[in-house]
């Protein structure tokens, strides 16, 4: 019952129900009280004996006896009462009632909505801090005051972001390209000389700047859902053991090892998207963990997923940085982090390309030391 009660549509019913019954009474209450008016006025046009005589009649219930009636015929008046003049002036009192009465509840019920489109109409403007406000609201309405409120508090906090993004977007942008200007110009000025050296630094500032637009653009297809896999079905260890040795002599130069620990398990995946996800992982370890000198992967089964873990043996997350990793252009300890390449979407991308896979992705610190990377995929239906 009390759910019931909770639906808009059957509070204003119940509402509608009672000033209807409020008018039917007044209507009944002003014609009984006119009657009485009218009886009065009667009783006061009577001789003294014939008053007694009729109210007597009145107060044992013989109104309707032929010596009242003979009372009534002998002494009212000759012409009728026109009595449709009061019936309207009633009629007109108690109708403006209970329009009064039917306005004030349904002002009950418009006001959230009131405030719903007062707020909506600021937003739209542009003032993301608005929010509904309707007090001692409940059932429907409440949830609507409640759920506008958390859309506002949605678009103010995705305003915020987009932001902290272009500022972010053009602090990782600005960098390269002042050093690749500063350069350039130093060629054309002859200010440094042109060489082998020269270019392969510039090629490796544009490198860097290729990568960022490339994270840039993965993320902007995530963001609108129209990041698109080609799965097909793989052998995950194979793959990977195919993988690694690209990224070995690179791994070498920073004085890591990686080792594998790989079985056989199948799943169906995007080779392109997965060697993503590896190469940001590895990219990752390179620049944060190398002084670990060990980048562990290994693939296993546990149940009805595929497990791919990367685990290191470096410093690890500092307090408090394990809930950040997977934010956008999160880069770490502010005082590690400087000088090192990177835009700071990698490990926004794996988790979002992880996800695509109906996968899970989870980052801990490990009790040996360095950070663990474990990612669970699907095994493919006919394994």
């Amino acid at each position: 019952m009390a759910g019931a009660l909770n639906k808009v549509w059957v509070r204003f019913g119940i509402y509608m129900a009672l000033v209807m019954l409020l008018t039917s009474a007044l209507m009944l209450g002003f014609f009984y009280w006119n009657a009485q008016q009218q009886q009065q006025a009667f009783l006061s046009t009577l001789p003294a004996e014939v008053r007694s005589e009729l109210t007597q009649l009145i107060r044992t219930g013989q109104q309707n006896s032929a010596a009242a009636i003979r009372i009534y015929s002998k002494y009212s008046p000759t012409e009728p009462q026109d009595m449709r003049a009061q019936i309207f002036t009633g009629l007109g009192a108690i109708i403006f009632l209970g329009l009064i009465a039917a306005f004030m509840s349904a002002r009950v019920f418009i006001r959230p909505i009131s405030s719903v489109i007062a707020a909506a109409i600021r937003v739209s403007q542009g003032d993301l801090t608005v929010r509904a406000q309707a007090p001692n609201t409940t059932g429907e309405l409440n949830d609507l005051i409640v759920n506008f409120n958390h859309m506002a508090d949605t678009l103010e906090r995705l305003e915020r972001e987009r932001r902290e993004t272009a500022a972010a977007l053009s602090h990782e942008l600005r960098t390269p390209l002042t050093i690749l200007q500063g350069r350039l110009h130093a060629l054309c000025d002859e200010v440094i000389p042109a060489g082998k050296t020269e270019f392969l630094r510039l090629l490796d500032h544009t490198e860097h700047l290729v990568r960022l637009v490339d994270d840039m653009h993965t993320m902007s297809l995530v963001e609108a859902s129209r990041l698109s896999l080609n799965c097909t079905y793989v052998e995950l260890g194979a793959f990977i053991q195919e993988l690694v040795p690209f990224y070995a002599h690179r791994a070498t130069g920073y004085g890591v090892e990686i080792e594998l620990h790989i079985e056989t398990v199948f799943v169906n995946c995007d080779k392109d998207r997965l060697r993503q996800v590896l190469a940001n992982l590895i990219e990752n370890t390179l620049h944060y963990a190398a002084s670990g000198g060990v980048l562990e992967i290994r693939v296993s089964q546990e149940g009805s997923h595929a497990v791919l873990e990367l685990s290191d043996r470096g410093s690890g997350f500092a307090d408090g940085e394990i809930e950040w990793v997977f934010n956008p252009f999160f880069r770490g300890d502010k005082s590690s982090a400087k000088g090192k390449p990177g835009s700071g979407l990698g490990l926004s991308i794996v988790q979002s390309i992880i996800k695509q896979h109906n996968g899970i992705i989870q980052v801990s610190n490990r009790p040996e030391g360095g950070a663990s990377f474990r990612m669970l995929l699907p095994l493919a239906a006919n394994t």
